[in-house]
């Protein structure tokens, strides 16, 4: 992992998705706070966090310890990691942080419904859509001979609650987390910092972001959104404040896999409910609230729900607000935003 540490903010910074905009230079602000600033790779992304504060205590090293040690607990990657243990039948006294991420599992699955399902760790290895996966569909023998294999993995596809423990525990089937352990991992950075003495904070890993607190200058931090394109291009669709909560975002236009035969594209978004790429007019989904696990699991609902499907919840989670790019019948993007 590389991590650079700098005592001002180099300006914008690029990230999936997303980027942070420098409001100004902090080096001109009259606040005396201290800043630290360190970006680098994690995760098989990228990072960046800034940190404010007068009794500001952390260093790069604390960074780079508190990332290793999320990787170790919760990778899937990492096949040393407690979660890939577990997840093999192996018995497991997990950390705080793996614990932790156990307990929001089931919380995650029944505030999404099971749109975001755990135990959709067979079909999405089918897919080709998890670590250690040796995609498997689509096969390009046609949507028959699909529809069997997935039916059949479907079976396979039950959830177990899993009770929080102190000691020693098993899994009755692996699980899959990737849906909201990347916000999950953000969260717990900025509580670090919190308890370090940060006044205000911005963590971001792999395009998932929460803010903590102002600037020394009073400004709020703000990220921008990118246009859901495949060239490469990065260019913004618009811009967000954040004051004291998370974003997260998601999207299919850059992640998917082509059947061979047909050439058809299927996006990463599984439908649990049926083993398939849901059929979604949802570009992407940025879900903005609370917390980044929240926001990373809310978004991937967002995508299997599709445009109307996402409105309809969003109505019924005035906590919660939304970007969604979507594409209407005539192929045109179009944009809504609850922010406004």
């Amino acid at each position: 992992m590389t991590l650079v540490v700098r005592s001002a903010t180099r300006g914008a910074i690029w990230r999936p998705f997303l980027l942070l905009l420098a409001a100004g230079a902090l080096a001109s602000c009259a606040s005396s706070s201290q800043e630290f600033v360190a970006e680098g790779e994690a995760q098989g992304s990228t990072f960046v966090v800034r940190a404010y504060g007068d009794s500001l205590r952390v260093s790069e090293a604390d960074i780079a310890r508190w990332l290793q040690e999320y990787n170790s607990a919760v990778s899937v990657w990492d096949p040393s990691s407690e979660l890939s243990r577990l997840n093999r039948g192996e018995a497991v006294t997990p950390s705080a942080i793996l614990a932790d991420l156990l307990l929001i599992t089931g919380v995650l699955r029944e505030a999404t419904d099971s749109i975001v399902e755990p135990s959709l760790e067979p079909i999405l290895q089918a897919w080709g859509f998890t670590a250690g996966g040796s995609p498997l569909l689509p096969s390009g023998e046609g949507a028959a001979r699909d529809s069997v294999l997935v039916d059949s993995l479907m079976l396979r596809v039950k959830w177990t609650p899993i009770a929080p423990v102190m000691g020693s525990m098993t899994l009755a089937r692996p699980i899959n987390v990737n849906a909201f352990a990347q916000g999950h991992s953000v969260d717990v950075l900025l509580d670090s910092l919190r308890a370090r003495g940060a006044s205000a904070a911005f963590v971001e890993i792999g395009g998932e972001v929460r803010a903590y607190g102002q600037k020394p200058d009073d400004e709020s931090f703000t990220v921008g959104i990118e246009k859901p394109l495949t060239s490469g291009d990065r260019s913004l669709q618009l811009t967000v404040k954040l004051d004291d909560r998370a974003l997260a975002t998601s999207g299919n236009y850059r992640k998917f896999q082509v059947d061979s035969a047909t050439g058809h594209k299927y996006g990463h978004s599984i439908d649990p409910r049926t083993g398939w790429p849901a059929p979604t007019d949802m570009l992407s989904a940025t879900l903005i609230g609370p917390t980044c696990a929240e926001a990373d699991a809310y978004a991937t609902m967002a995508m299997v729900l599709g445009m109307q499907g996402a409105k309809q919840w969003l109505a019924g989670h005035p906590e919660w607000d939304a970007i969604l790019i979507y594409s209407d019948p005539k192929g045109g993007v179009k944009i809504y935003n609850s922010l406004k």
